[in-house]
Parts: C-alpha cells; sequence; structure tokens
C-alpha cells in the first residue's frame, strides 16, 4: 500500500465520522431544545398559579384573612 492510498482512506474515514459527528451534535441539540421546553413550560405553570392566588387574594375585602 502506498501513501497516497493511506492518505485518500484516512479522509475518507474522516469524513465519514464528520457526519456522524453532525448527526450526534444535532440529536444533542434537540434534546436541549426539549429539556428547555419542559422546564420552562414547568415554571410558567408554577408563576400561572401564584399568580391566580394573589388576584384571588387581592380581590378579597380587607377584614378577610387569605392564604397566599
Amino acid at each position: 500500500m502506498n501513501l497516497h492510498t493511506l492518505l485518500t482512506r484516512l479522509r475518507a474515514s474522516r469524513r465519514d465520522e464528520r457526519g456522524a459527528t453532525v448527526l450526534e451534535w444535532a440529536l444533542i441539540a434537540a434534546a436541549v431544545v426539549v429539556a428547555a421546553s419542559i422546564i420552562a413550560a414547568v415554571i410558567f405553570r408554577i408563576i400561572d398559579t401564584k399568580s391566580g392566588q394573589l388576584e384571588d387574594c387581592a380581590n378579597q375585602p380587607a377584614n378577610v384573612e387569605c392564604a397566599p
């Protein structure tokens, strides 16, 4: 096997790995986006619930005690 053939095979194997690496990064990025979306939805739901509780409490007469 000569040097040219060896270098050609080495370059071909690197191209194959680069394609796999791009796919791996795309899958990782998709997983991060899904995880961030789930976390954001949970935080939004908590804030929305607490906001509703505060609004209900604020609409009570002054002499009624309300628990947040």
